[in-house]
C-alpha cells in the first residue's frame, strides 16, 4: 500500500540543476542519497534503486559526457570492405604499364569501420529498464533515453540548460516518487552479490 504524502510537486527550473546543486528537491536528494544509497553495488530498495540510477546517469553525462552510457555499433566499411585501403591503379603514360597504389581509405581513415547504430550500454540500460519499471513518469525517462540515444556525443554536447533539463525531470520525478509513496525492497536485489 502506498503511503498518501502531501507534498508540493516541484520542477527544477531552466538555469538550474543537480548538477549544480541547486535542484528543486536538492535537500531532500541528497539526504536520501546519504540514507538509500550503498556505496557500491545495486541498492536494496526501489527508491534507493532509482536514486542511484538517476545519480549515476547524470554523472556519466556531466563527467564524462556519455562516454561510459553510450557506444556505438561498429560495421565493416562501406568504402572499402572492411580492409581499411582503397587500391587505385594508374597507368605509366611513358612505357603504358598499369601501377597499383593503395592508401588509407579515406571513408573510414584506415581503420575497415564505419560508425553504425548508438547503443546504451549495458550498465546504463539496465538503470534505465529500471527506471522505465518502476518509475510512474515513463515519459521523462523516454526522452532521456532518446537524448543519450540521438544526443550529439561525447565532446560535442554543450551542457546547456535544455540538456540539463532533460536529466533535471528525470531527477525530479524520481525524487516527487520517492517522497509520496512507500518504499519497498528491490526485488533484484541479491545480498550475496553485494
Amino acid at each position: 500500500m502506498e503511503k498518501m504524502t502531501t507534498i508540493e510537486k516541484k520542477e527544477t527550473p531552466l538555469g538550474k540543476s543537480y548538477w549544480a546543486n541547486n535542484g528543486a528537491y536538492q535537500v531532500d536528494r541528497e539526504r536520501l542519497y546519504d540514507k538509500l544509497v550503498p556505496f557500491s553495488g545495486d541498492a536494496p530498495t526501489i527508491h534507493g534503486e532509482m536514486i542511484r540510477s538517476v545519480s549515476r546517469l547524470f554523472y556519466d553525462f556531466c563527467n564524462n559526457g556519455n562516454c561510459n552510457a553510450v557506444d556505438t555499433k561498429m560495421e565493416e566499411c562501406h568504402q572499402c570492405g572492411g580492409c581499411g585501403y582503397e587500391e587505385f591503379y594508374d597507368i605509366d603514360d611513358e612505357d603504358g604499364d598499369e601501377g597499383c597504389r593503395t592508401e588509407d581509405c579515406h571513408w573510414c581513415d584506415g581503420s575497415g569501420e564505419d560508425e553504425g547504430e548508438k547503443f546504451v550500454t549495458e550498465y546504463y540500460q539496465e538503470m534505465l529498464d529500471f527506471l522505465n519499471e518502476f518509475l510512474k513518469d515513463k515519459k521523462c525517462v523516454g526522452s532521456l533515453e532518446d537524448f543519450m540515444i540521438k544526443g550529439a556525443g561525447y565532446s560535442r554536447y554543450k551542457f546547456d540548460d535544455a540538456e540539463m533539463d532533460v536529466y533535471n525531470k528525470v531527477v525530479d520525478a524520481v525524487m516527487y516518487q520517492v517522497l509520496t509513496t512507500e518504499n519497498k525492497p528491490n526485488p533484484y536485489f541479491k545480498l550475496d552479490e553485494q
